[in-house]
């Protein structure tokens, strides 16, 4: 649960949520400074899932498209990997492996339970028409670059 309010906390600067302040007022309250470092790395963001190639389909992912959420997934998982290292830092015995799968590391077990959330199946029409229509990357992608 972590990861998805994270997830949703980070969509207050992505583009969309960049535009209002604490109030809800539209209202630009960034620095320009804070805008051009902000577009670097959000070009970045839209760069690296653009560079996804869908399966059996042979197109790319839109980065532009999906670069809000992206953000927020990246934003998202960070914020929760922070909040677990705090949480067994302070209880070292909160940790406990589980039968049979004693070789992943707890960090390791953290982060392919965030993978396994997005494990799909879907058929190639299904995923053509996400790539074209939504704003979340496909769940295979959702990960892929999170854990490098």
């Amino acid at each position: 649960i972590g990861v998805v309010i994270g997830h949703e906390i980070t969509h207050g600067f992505d583009d969309s949520g960049r535009q209002f302040d604490k109030d809800g007022n539209r209202i630009p309250w960034w620095t320009h400074e804070t805008i051009e470092k902000f577009i670097e790395r959000k070009t970045c963001i839209v760069d690296q899932y653009s560079n996804f190639t869908v399966p059996n389909l042979n197109i790319h992912a839109n980065g532009n498209q999906t670069q809000g959420e992206d953000i927020a997934d990246n934003g998202g998982l960070r914020e929760a990997f922070y909040a677990y290292q705090k949480f067994t830092q302070a209880n070292p015995d909160a940790d406990k492996r589980l039968p049979g799968l004693s070789k992943y590391s707890p960090t390791q077990m953290f982060f392919i339970n965030y993978a396994h959330t997005w494990c799909t199946k879907m058929t190639d029409s299904y995923a053509l028409n996400r790539v074209l229509s939504d704003v979340h990357s496909l769940g295979q992608f959702r990960y892929k670059y999170l854990h490098q």
